[in-house]
């Protein structure tokens, strides 16, 4: 009797020290886990689960719970106060490195706004692009969005090019020709010598494709481009994106030396160039949006 007694009596220790410190540890440790690696519309849904908990034992597994409580409540504010830091960061970034664009497209007269268009384009053709399933395990949407941020600085290399040669109304001779050429190499070397000044890791990982479009955006798909002659997956792709984009616009843009052509008439050139100039997938999905870029370029255009 006494020992049936005593086993009764343990099975209520063994309960009431699950129900007061075994399952309220593993509630805390499995939210812990959660809150760790979850978003942040999860953490907060993890955080509402920590504080349902509401332990009030009035002993050390109280104050663990009040820590742990308070820890991910701190947390969550900290985490949330460094996206706001981060945003705000990324948009100053962006504006100034719009800026810096504009002023050096400034000097290239009648672009009409091509650093905002071909931004738009590359965005647009690399998520047509990825919703088409070409180069998947290339196109994610941070990827994507890099080359959005990234393209504006594509032309930054004609900061070192002449007026004369930049806005001449004919034809460029073959010297001026090699000189307008170099604003590939020019481009390159100015952002290599941001990321080496910086010595960033960071920041060279968020210049990487202004660094590719600016170096190889002339590069043709049958390697006849300038200034390396690579070619084919050889070019990065948003090199390669931004080749289609740039010679649209150019196509359908007045220039000081020529005047716009039609949408019929640059489609076919650029379809025309599909596995010579252009990669063939990329040719392929603008071919499929084309139209519609083509009509929205007019708003862009008004901005």
């Amino acid at each position: 009797m006494f020992f049936g007694a005593s086993l009764v009596i343990m099975c209520l220790i063994a309960e009431a020290m699950k129900r007061g410190i075994v399952i309220p540890i593993n509630r805390m440790s499995k939210e812990a886990m959660s809150f760790a690696h979850n978003s942040d519309v999860g953490r907060q849904i993890s955080l509402r689960r920590v504080k349902a908990i509401d332990i009030r034992s009035d002993d050390e597994i109280q104050n663990l719970y009040n820590a742990f409580s308070t820890m991910a409540e701190g947390f969550l504010a900290y985490i949330i106060q460094i996206k706001a830091q981060n945003e705000r960061i990324t948009k100053m970034q962006d504006e100034i490195v719009m800026s810096f664009a504009e002023l050096v497209e400034a000097r290239d007269e009648g672009t009409g706004n091509q650093i905002k268009k071909t931004s738009a384009y590359v965005e647009v053709i690399a998520r047509q692009l990825k919703k088409e399933g070409s180069y998947a395990d290339e196109l994610t949407d941070e990827s994507i969005a890099r080359f959005k941020r990234s393209a504006p600085l594509h032309d930054i290399g004609k900061i070192a090019i002449s007026d004369l040669i930049l806005n001449k109304p004919g034809k460029l001779t073959d010297e001026e020709f090699e000189i307008m050429k170099s604003h590939t190499t020019e481009g390159w070397k100015i952002l290599q010598k941001i990321v080496a000044n910086t010595g960033d890791s960071m920041e060279a990982e968020c210049l990487r494709e202004a660094i590719e479009m600016a170096h190889y955006h002339h590069e043709n798909w049958d390697g006849t481009g300038y200034p390396n002659h690579i070619k084919g997956d050889e070019i990065p792709l948003s090199a390669r994106i931004m080749a289609v984009a740039d010679v649209f616009d150019a196509l359908v843009a007045e220039r000081v030396y020529k005047k716009p052509f039609t949408f019929e008439k640059a489609m076919a050139i650029i379809t025309e160039g599909a596995g010579k100039h252009f990669d063939p997938k990329v040719v392929e999905a603008f071919s499929h949006i084309a139209a519609d870029l083509y009509d929205e370029r007019t708003k862009l255009s008004a901005v």
